[in-house]
């Protein structure tokens, strides 16, 4: 699979597990959607933009690239996942 098709399916998975935390929380006044929407563009679709810059980089690259130096296009967004199912667990917590 493509480090793209990865990145597009993980970003709708995510906002569509948002959106579920978001209507099944007590909370859902504007100011606790804008903090569901930060935490998404802080936790993927950053990660994604830097995903991007690196995927490009390594086509800018001489000569064949390993599979695992073409797999680093997709940490960001691994570690923005990461990160988001984190920040879930201690909203839910303080919540």
């Amino acid at each position: 699979m493509r480090p793209r098709a990865i990145v597009a399916i993980n970003l709708t998975g995510t906002a569509a597990f948002i959106s579920v935390f978001f209507w099944l929380g007590q909370d859902h006044s504007p100011l606790m959607l804008l903090r569901w929407t930060v935490l998404f563009v802080a936790a993927l679709v950053l990660p994604m933009y830097w995903s991007g810059k690196v995927e490009a980089e390594l086509a800018r690259l001489p000569g064949p690239v390993s599979v695992q130096l073409k797999r680093a296009a997709v940490y960001p967004v691994w570690v923005g996942i990461f990160t988001l199912g984190a920040a879930i667990a201690l909203l839910e917590r303080l919540g």
